[in-house]
């Protein structure tokens, strides 16, 4: 009593069901959101080694799991390689080289793709495969568990798959039902007006120039952000379309705007996913795939209109020493970068560097010397105070005098007092001599209508002030202007 269903939200309390008392409740996986599967109650076999009598979630929920919040320039870390790949960089291990793919393709992929050439197309490289005869089935343990330790609910064994190496490589992956699309898929720009039910049981009208993968029938999904409901795969789908594409961020990021769309594939491209992991992104589901579900896998088939070239920069590796004012060993900063992917080859003095396609965030030498300096540890750079040179004295004549009156008259053992330049007319006029009124056209109030032709007038009605209060003695002094 008091838990909470999560799939509902009803709170257990305790109750009469057919004349028994009943304390708790029989739940299946769909009713604690750890798949779809409703047909009946868990059954505590083998598959979930839990003791009775301890919590049946125990402590695997948070287990071994690491929140990260990653800042905006860095994509490359919303995949855990990224992420794996920095740390190795910082000595912390050693990263893994990914392992070459040896998946038999055996059937063609004669399945027509086009991306149309228009004006503001965000999609420039569609890469896809297909795999046919699948049984599509729940995942197994191992997978179900890193699904939700993402925070994600376990779907099917192909839908997780692609959640999955969407988190491992920072590669946005969608998997289409074959059967369900029409003739063949095109990338275009929508037309204004055009709707579709999205994955997430909503419809959408698009406005004109958003990217979308359609067929013969219309739209099946916005590129990059979120597919269909139409083309979405089932338990029971048979065959599947792998999509492995590269969109436009800001395309992407105005699309989603105006629609007020978020997704994990949109969070990815709208900050910059790398270009040239199409096909190890594929290589990695398929893999996946075909160890669990079964199937023949086509050959990859990649349309690309646009040629991404790695930047390449003339880096003076002394640029570090300078900047930071600490000397850093020309190695060690060759040595990091490499660690990071950088491809860094010694020319002269110089180096040249070769920017890694998951790195949009570099620019420039300046970005090669803070990717030195973070992994070397800012808390490394010493602070040195900088010199001072006075070249002309702090106080004027005016100032110095200012200053040695007030020392004069305080150590005399008078309290010097700060008081407004204004002061009231009455009390001028009786110290004001041959001088005329400066009188206020907007006073703060109306005893303080005029400014002062002396200081005496001030200093009489403060000394007044403190005598009614009690304060006999007293010896005050003012310096300040009088007009």
């Amino acid at each position: 009593p008091g838990s909470v269903i999560p799939k509902n939200g009803m709170k257990l309390e305790v109750s009469k069901i057919r004349g028994e008392t009943s304390y708790g409740m029989l739940c299946s996986e769909s009713e604690l959101k750890l798949s779809n599967e409703s047909e009946g109650i868990i059954d505590l076999n083998d598959k979930y080694k839990t003791k009775i009598g301890k919590s049946f979630f125990g402590e695997k929920k948070g287990k071994n799991v690491i929140e990260l919040s990653i800042t905006p320039n860095r994509p490359d870390c919303l995949g855990v390689r990224g992420v794996a790949r920095d740390l190795s960089a910082s000595n912390f291990g050693k990263l893994k080289e990914l392992k070459k793919s040896k998946i038999k393709k055996n059937i063609k992929h004669n399945f027509k793709i086009k991306i149309e050439k228009n004006k503001n197309q965000a999609c420039s490289i569609f890469g896809s495969c297909i795999v046919k005869n699948i049984k599509n089935t729940e995942s197994p343990g191992w997978l179900k568990n890193r699904i939700l330790a993402l925070g994600l609910r376990p779907i099917s064994a192909v839908v997780d798959i692609t959640n999955y190496v969407m988190f491992d490589l920072n590669r946005p992956l969608h998997a289409y039902d074959l059967d369900k699309i029409k003739n063949k898929i095109t990338v275009r720009n929508s037309k204004k007006g055009e709707s579709f039910k999205a994955l997430d049981n909503k419809n959408y009208t698009l406005d004109k120039d958003m990217c979308v993968i359609a067929d013969d029938e219309g739209v099946l999904g916005l590129g990059g952000i979120i597919g269909g409901e139409r083309s979405g795969t089932e338990i029971h789908t048979k065959n599947i379309l792998l999509e492995s594409a590269y969109f436009d961020p800001a395309i992407i990021r105005k699309t989603a705007k105006k629609l007020d769309l978020n997704s994990d594939a949109k969070f990815r491209f709208e900050r910059g996913v790398d270009p040239q992991s199409v096909t190890a992104g594929l290589e990695a589901a398929v893999e996946l795939i075909l160890e669990i579900c079964g199937g023949e896998v086509s050959k990859f088939d990649v349309q690309q209109t646009k040629k991404f070239n790695n930047l390449e920069i003339k880096f003076d590796p002394k640029m570090v020493s300078k900047t930071v004012g600490t000397n850093i060993n020309n190695n060690e900063s060759k040595k990091i970068l490499s660690n990071l992917g950088f491809i860094v080859k010694t020319k002269g003095k110089f180096l040249n560097v070769k920017v890694p396609s998951w790195r949009p965030d570099i620019f420039g030498e300046i970005d090669l010397v803070e990717e030195v300096i973070r992994i070397i540890g800012f808390e490394k750079i010493k602070s040195i105070e900088p010199e001072k040179n006075r070249t002309k004295p702090t106080l004027n004549y005016f100032q110095k005098h200012f200053h040695l009156a007030q020392r004069s008259v305080a150590s005399k053992g008078y309290l010097e007092t700060i008081t407004w330049s204004f002061t009231d007319e009455k009390i001028n006029n009786k110290f004001k001599e041959k001088l005329e009124s400066v009188k206020i056209v907007n006073p703060i109030s109306s005893d303080l209508n005029v400014l002062r032709n002396s200081l005496y007038p001030n200093l009489i009605f403060y000394l007044e002030k403190n005598l009614n209060r009690g304060f006999g003695d007293q010896a005050l002094f003012e310096i300040g202007p009088v007009f």
